[in-house]
């Protein structure tokens, strides 16, 4: 079968048996959707002519009606929605970088339930020294299944040293717990043997992180383990690939990493972490060109599990990527030398057709890595099913149209 062939059958088995049904509008008009993988997409609405800053959140899943309605009141206008896979929770983030050491924000559960508060998170890293809140520098946010964690970075300009914290603030009781990651020598920066810490992943209760390291005459990453109240687990060493090709993480997805735009950094891989195992998306050049190759860590040994040609590659250009971890597979944003694109590699060595253009919608829509799709549409893919919904009905007031399509 060849590749048009291919394409147009799999879009035809896309938008065969589609089911058609109706959302009300509430009170106010749909103004936007956004995606919370597994569970559905969340119609937003609001006071069109501003006089209250209350978001109305309604639900729509797997069934042919709202699933529920909440309600939350941002303080301004603006917020940061983070999700993750797995994640029975999700937060709209009123500031990314503290205001008075502090963080505000709603949570929202699976049940439709929204709790609004703050946490003194610059009162939980002074317990670990006197360190000044106020220049503290966020590098990421994210929720796990028991936690929501922030990420800081601080210049200890007396100790010549860059030093890293992880805050963990649990869902249930908003306790803040903090911890230092570690810190490295400014000086040592300058040898790319050495790195950053980032956050790269979670499974259940445990929290990952990892740095890029230089362990026995052996590059790769020294990997740290905690849990939601920021005890200490078991860490390990894991050796790099040879030969990778300098990667600029530019973030993707609902985290903090792609909401901070000006916080890229320069890695040789993109480590993560899910469902327990660990996986690593970096580039190598093969043959006239290059290829974007996916890992698995199995056995004390990397495992290549899937690969994308880069056919397009330009050597003097970083390969900017950002990578979301789903279950199926990392879905990435990649944008180098005019591809500017939305995918996936899968976990099963699958290929996967999709290639869509990035815009900012596909980053609260980590599904659109799954198909082929028009420029409108918003795709959530259920347990099930997939839901689909067209975005050009946003703004117009009165009922919006969704769609239950077969999974493929």
């Amino acid at each position: 079968m060849n590749k048009l062939l291919f394409l147009y059958t799999v879009i035809l088995g896309f938008y065969g048996s589609a089911q058609e049904f109706e959302v009300p509008t509430k009170k106010n008009p749909y103004y936007d959707i956004l995606e919370w993988k597994g569970y559905g997409g969340l119609l937003l609405s609001k006071d069109p002519n501003g006089n209250t800053k209350q978001i109305n959140i309604t639900l729509v899943g797997n069934d042919k009606t709202s699933v529920w309605d909440q309600k939350f009141n941002p303080k301004t206008t603006d917020f940061y929605f983070i999700s993750s896979e797995n994640a029975r929770y999700v937060y709209f983030l009123d500031n990314l970088e503290l205001e008075n050491g502090k963080a505000y924000f709603s949570q929202l559960n699976s049940a439709g339930n929204v709790k609004s508060t703050s946490v003194a998170i610059g009162t939980a890293i002074k317990k670990l020294g006197n360190y000044d809140y106020n220049k503290l520098e966020l590098i990421d946010v994210v929720v796990t299944d028991k936690a929501l964690v922030h990420h800081f970075r601080y210049e200890d300009k007396k100790d010549k040293s860059i030093r890293e914290f992880a805050t963990f603030t649990t869902h249930h009781n908003f306790l803040c717990y903090a911890v230092e990651l570690g810190a490295v020598k400014t000086d040592a920066l300058k040898d790319n043997k050495y790195g950053q810490w980032n956050y790269v992943g979670f499974t259940g209760d445990k929290v990952f992180f990892a740095v890029r390291d230089y362990v026995s005459k052996s590059r790769g990453w020294s990997v740290k383990q905690y849990s939601s109240k920021g005890k200490e687990l078991e860490g390990t060493f894991i050796k790099a690939p040879k030969d990778l090709l300098t990667i600029e993480n530019i973030g993707f997805g609902t985290t903090g990493k792609h909401y901070l735009k000006d916080k890229t950094t320069t890695e040789t891989g993109l480590l993560t972490q899910i469902n327990g195992k660990f996986y690593l998306m970096g580039g190598q050049r093969r043959d006239a060109g290059a290829e974007l190759i996916l890992f698995e860590w199995k056995e004390e040994e990397w495992n290549e599990v899937n690969s994308i040609n880069l056919n397009y590659f330009i050597e003097k250009k970083n390969l900017k990527l950002g990578i979301f971890p789903m279950n199926e597979g990392l879905g990435y944003h990649l944008d180098h030398n005019g591809y500017n694109k939305v995918s996936m590699v899968r976990f099963d060595g699958r290929e996967n057709p999709a290639h869509n253009e990035f815009s900012d919608r596909t980053v609260a829509n980590p599904s659109s890595v799954f198909y082929p799709k028009k420029k409108a549409e918003f795709i959530v893919r259920l347990t099930d099913k997939i839901l689909a919904f067209d975005t050009s009905q946003l703004g117009k007031g009165g009922s919006v149209i969704f769609e239950h399509r077969a999974k493929k």
